[in-house]
């Protein structure tokens, strides 16, 4: 049985090169033990239950321990992260712009596909911003 284990323990290591995380492990440090308590004893139950034990504290230290850390930040309410901060934003078009193609204009120091939400609004309309898709700001005429 030292045998079984011990290749065993060779095999999930090797397939632990193979994936990118630290899945198989665990599981390989527990092979490892269970063939050094075969190397002093026949026991099965001996030697499957140090597997189970170490194995089980394998995974804990692997995800608690050593696995990705969760900060106790504060969630936004109003999503003004990223490109949701120019959601409500206005600004003066310096095109035409048509509901059915965009037009790429220079908008808050960046240059986006705009692109009109419902109607034709003509150059020189100031718009407010409505929706971020990807790279496209979708407007509408803005009531001042």
């Amino acid at each position: 049985m030292t045998s079984i284990w011990f290749i065993a323990t060779i095999v999930l290591i090797f397939v632990e090169l193979l994936v990118t995380t630290f899945v198989f492990l665990p599981f390989a440090v527990g092979t490892f033990f269970a063939g050094l308590v075969s190397l002093t004893t026949d026991n099965q139950n001996a030697q499957l239950t140090t597997f189970v034990i170490f194995s089980i504290v394998g995974v804990y230290l692997s995800v608690k321990v050593f696995g990705p850390r969760r900060k106790s930040s504060e969630s936004s309410e109003s999503f003004n992260e990223g490109t949701f901060k120019y959601l409500g934003k206005s600004f003066v078009t310096t095109q035409e712009l048509d509901p059915y193609s965009s037009t790429i204009q220079h908008v808050f120091g960046d240059d986006w596909q705009v692109i009109s939400k419902e109607k034709r609004i003509p150059e020189g309309t100031l718009v407010s911003v409505i929706n971020v898709n990807g790279v496209k700001l979708e407007v509408e005429e803005s009531e001042v």
